[in-house]
């Protein structure tokens, strides 16, 4: 193979490579903006909670714990900390697929037919030793 075809076949793996992260990086992307709105639905009923059990708590009720406005409250923040655990997971899912995908592709094998790399420093050129002394 020539000089050319290699540095072809090097800079499409590259761009491939290159692809795959960024197809990554926009699905991880979109999740974690989904979670920063579910974030701040979750902070946003928390605060109404906290506004509703300070103004019960004005009037002198104490059985406000039953109350359906406080129940349905909860409930949609348990919904949301739900739905906010399963954008996590899949962006788990998104990172454990590219992973898989990484280490199915044979980079790994390119990586294990390579010659180690030592430090630098310890080859020697047998061209460059001193038989002169």
């Amino acid at each position: 193979m020539s000089l050319w075809d290699e540095v072809k076949k090097n800079l499409l793996d590259w761009y491939g490579t290159a692809a795959d992260k960024t197809g990554e990086m926009a699905k991880v992307g979109i999740r974690r903006y989904d979670i920063f709105g579910l974030s701040r639905d979750i902070e946003r009923h928390f605060s109404e909670m906290g506004g509703f059990v300070y103004h019960a708590l004005n009037e002198g009720r104490a059985d406000f714990a039953d109350d359906p406005v406080l129940l349905g409250l909860v409930e949609k923040i348990r919904e949301l900390e739900t739905e906010l655990q399963g954008k996590e997971n899949e962006i788990d899912d998104i990172r454990e697929a590219r992973r898989q995908e990484h280490a199915g592709s044979g980079d790994d094998q390119q990586k294990e037919s390579a010659p180690p790399a030592g430090p630098v420093g310890d080859a020697v050129d047998s061209s460059e030793e001193d038989d002169s002394v």
